[in-house]
């Protein structure tokens, strides 16, 4: 008898010896040959982030240690309101002080004559890609300075929000007594590319996962939890047996992609800009309360330059299982942005969606 518990340990236990052998050599095996090969080529153990080697960068030295530090560092923390702010962090690259915000130039300056200026926005305002001293806000505080004015200019801009999280983040600025003159809005794409991977207006990025996260700590989500965890332990060789098996093994934090088939584009594009409206209404009624000059200002997106580069052609391609539908709702949206009476003729909004239709640069 007790042979052949022996002997069927001895046996379960080769099993779960080779599980775990696969389970090692796909986590860590592949990606430690990748390392040394990366090692070999690029002289260093990971490859390059594929944003460094962008032709707008021109073979900078100093691209790649920046997307380096940018990708493993810069994070972000939830907070109330609007889901997520940017962690404090100091590197050689990238600064985002106690308040999770990039520096600006002059920004705490002691002159009380000083013209106040906040500026909102997404991962441009907030200067994905640029260095501290290369963000829309440091530039615009250096060449107001040149020209003799004095301003303090502060960068709220913020990984991934769109502009229903920005008029949040002003409301609670003022609510806070935060003294202002003029607030710049640069928003467009986040609005854009939320609607295509939600299938609906005004909504956030990831949506999805944050309502499959909420309570993920009670007992009756233990199962969930438990799930989750081991997904996070092993996610190359979950990765490789949903491709073998075509099984979800995706946990309780699901991928969002509409399918924009399935999409009235037309009308969510009206619903769109309707919600963006409807924002610049809310903020024009509050700097009528609260006495400052909004700007708002819809940035440019790439699907609609003409003339693309290769890597410009790449993001178009990126993060999207029909191009030709992306196309098509981004066409649809700005189409509708540009009809609407309010937003044309308005002057404290400014349109620069073709910008770079024409240009044949990076």
């Amino acid at each position: 008898m007790m042979g052949e518990l022996g002997r069927f340990i001895v046996a379960l236990w080769h099993v779960v010896g080779l599980l775990l052998i696969a389970i090692l050599v796909t986590e860590f095996g592949v990606e430690g040959w990748r390392r040394l090969s990366r090692l070999l080529r690029y002289r260093r153990s990971t490859r390059p982030d594929r944003a460094a080697r962008a032709d707008a960068y021109g073979g900078a030295d100093w691209s790649a240690g920046y997307f380096d530090e940018f990708r493993r560092a810069v994070r972000v923390d939830w907070k109330p309101y609007v889901e997520w702010w940017q962690r404090p962090f100091r590197g050689a690259y990238v600064t985002l002080d106690e308040r999770g915000l990039r520096p600006t130039p002059g920004e705490k300056t002691a002159d009380e004559e000083a013209i106040r200026i906040l500026c909102f926005g997404g991962s441009t305002m907030m200067g994905m890609g640029a260095r501290d001293d290369q963000t829309i806000p440091a530039v615009l505080a250096r060449r107001l300075a040149e020209c003799g004015y004095r301003v303090s200019i502060t960068n709220y801009g913020q990984l991934g929000h769109n502009s229903t999280q920005e008029v949040i983040t002003l409301q609670q600025l003022l609510k806070s007594a935060a003294r202002l003159d003029i607030a710049l809005f640069y928003d467009g794409i986040n609005e854009m590319a939320c609607a295509e991977q939600t299938g609906r207006a005004d909504g956030l990025f990831n949506g999805a996962r944050r309502r499959a996260e909420f309570n993920l700590l009670h007992p009756d989500r233990r199962r969930d939890l438990i799930a989750a965890a081991l997904i996070g332990a092993a996610p190359r060789t979950l990765r490789r047996l949903r491709r073998l098996t075509g099984l979800p093994l995706r946990g309780p934090l699901p991928v969002e992609q509409t399918d924009l088939s399935q999409v009235d584009l037309a009308a969510l594009a009206r619903e769109v800009i309707a919600a963006y409206l409807a924002n610049v209404r809310l903020v024009r009624l509050l700097a009528g309360e609260y006495a400052f000059q909004p700007i708002f200002f819809w940035q440019p997106v790439i699907t609609t330059k003409k003339f693309k580069t290769q890597d410009e052609q790449r993001w178009v391609d990126d993060y999207t299982n029909d191009r030709e539908r992306r196309r098509l709702l981004y066409e649809a949206i700005i189409g509708e942005r540009r009809r609407c009476p309010e937003l044309v003729e308005a002057s404290d909004i400014i349109d620069l969606s073709a910008l770079f239709d024409d240009w044949k640069g990076t």
